[in-house]
């Protein structure tokens, strides 16, 4: 896995547009202390909490992208008293579940890049178009993709499940004036590449933002997830986004010291 998330990250170094110090994703972030409410159901599954650091960002790898050009946005909640971690996106679904198709996507976007001749483009598209069928779903990705720049008056969608001692879950939030956590309940997973509709919601919590706060976390660690939930084991991506982000943390910290 790290042979792969390693390649991922040297993939998207090549591309020449991240910006050295900052995250090789969602590089343009906000921090803010925020207190926590949960019910009990809620602090059955996230502990008993009463403070996160959230984290509210734009995808792109770069501060150059006016953030007003940005549709699709990015939520993490670190709780502090459980030390758990969740990174939420406006978007409903990841298209791809394999790590090897990432890393495969990240080649044939270099290549796409490195040539002028529009056949080998063309031809280089097609290629990630079969990578998991993702040509034949375009529509269902184009049709989910987020058309508003604002932060607010989203729903952000962690899209990984966790197994509890009877069931499996995943979550999301609404950020209004506030930001309500939900919990999606179901008997079984399914591929995170699969949009669901038959799941048991409810809220569980909510957040309010309380004061912004000069601070930068390493990363968000996406395997430490409290003491009542735990990742699957045959979730590819969040293992693989786990490790990627560890590199990035490492790689950012060189790149500042070497400035320093």
């Amino acid at each position: 896995m790290a042979k792969i998330a390693e390649r991922i990250i040297n993939y998207i170094e090549m591309l020449g547009v991240h910006d050295k110090g900052l995250k090789r994703a969602h590089a343009r972030g906000y921090y803010y202390e925020a207190k926590v409410e949960l019910t009990s159901e809620g602090q059955a599954l996230l502990g008993d909490t009463q403070q996160a650091v959230i984290r509210l960002s734009d995808a792109p790898p770069n501060k150059r992208t006016p953030a007003q050009l940005v549709s699709l946005k990015g939520l993490a909640i670190h709780f502090k008293e459980s030390d758990s971690h969740f990174i939420f996106v406006n978007f409903p679904y990841f298209p791809f579940v394999k790590r090897e198709s990432v890393l495969m996507l990240m080649t044939y976007i270099n290549a796409i890049k490195q040539t002028d001749d529009w056949w080998v483009r063309m031809n280089l598209m097609r290629k990630i178009g079969r990578l998991e069928g993702f040509g034949q779903k375009l529509g269902k990705f184009v049709s989910h993709f987020p058309l508003s720049t604002s932060r607010q008056h989203q729903t952000y969608h962690n899209l990984h499940y966790y197994q509890t001692d009877k069931d499996y879950v995943r979550f999301h939030v609404v950020y209004e004036d506030d930001i309500r956590l939900y919990v999606e309940r179901y008997t079984a997973p399914c591929s995170i590449e699969v949009l669901r509709n038959d799941g048991d919601i409810r809220q569980i919590g909510r957040l309010t933002i309380t004061r912004e706060i000069d601070i930068d976390l390493p990363y968000f660690e996406l395997l430490k997830t409290g003491p009542h939930l735990q990742p699957l084991r045959e979730d590819d991506i969040i293992y693989l986004r786990d490790e990627m982000y560890q590199i990035s943390a490492e790689r950012r910290l060189n790149e500042k010291n070497s400035e320093s």
